[in-house]
C-alpha cells in the first residue's frame, strides 16, 4: 500500500506544471496584445514559472520512473492518472477559477470508484 504513495508527487508536479502553463499562458497573452508569435514564444520560454513547470514535468518523469520498477504498470498508470486528474480539477477551481459543475464531481466520483476498483487483487 505504500508503494501506492509513491505515485502523490509525480502527480503533484504533473498537476503543479499544467495549473502554471495555463495561469501563465492567460496572464501572457492579457498582457502581450503585440509583437507576433516570435515574440510571445519568447516570452513563454523566458518566464520563470513556465520553466519551473516545465523543470517539474522534467522531475516527475524521472519519478516515474522509480514508480513503475515499485508497482505493476496496469495499476500504477490508472492510478496515477486518476491522481492528476483530481489535482487538476480541483486547481483548476481554486487556483484559475475554473468552473466545477455537477457532471465534473460525478465524474470524479466515478474516477475514485474506478480506481479503488481497478487496484484490488
Amino acid at each position: 500500500m505504500r508503494s501506492y504513495l509513491l505515485i502523490l508527487p509525480v502527480a503533484f508536479l504533473i498537476a503543479y506544471s499544467q495549473l502554471i502553463v495555463k495561469l501563465q499562458s492567460q496572464q501572457n497573452s492579457l498582457t502581450m496584445t503585440q509583437g507576433g508569435s516570435a515574440n510571445r514564444l519568447l516570452s513563454f520560454i523566458s518566464d520563470p514559472w513556465i520553466i519551473s513547470a516545465y523543470c517539474a514535468a522534467l522531475i516527475a518523469s524521472f519519478a516515474w520512473l522509480f514508480v513503475v520498477t515499485k508497482l505493476p504498470l496496469t495499476t500504477a498508470f490508472p492510478v496515477y492518472i486518476g491522481v492528476t486528474f483530481l489535482m487538476v480539477l480541483a486547481g483548476g477551481w481554486l487556483f484559475l477559477g475554473e468552473v466545477l459543475t455537477v457532471t465534473k464531481i460525478i465524474a470524479a466520483f466515478l474516477i475514485l470508484v474506478g480506481v479503488a476498483l481497478g487496484i484490488r487483487p
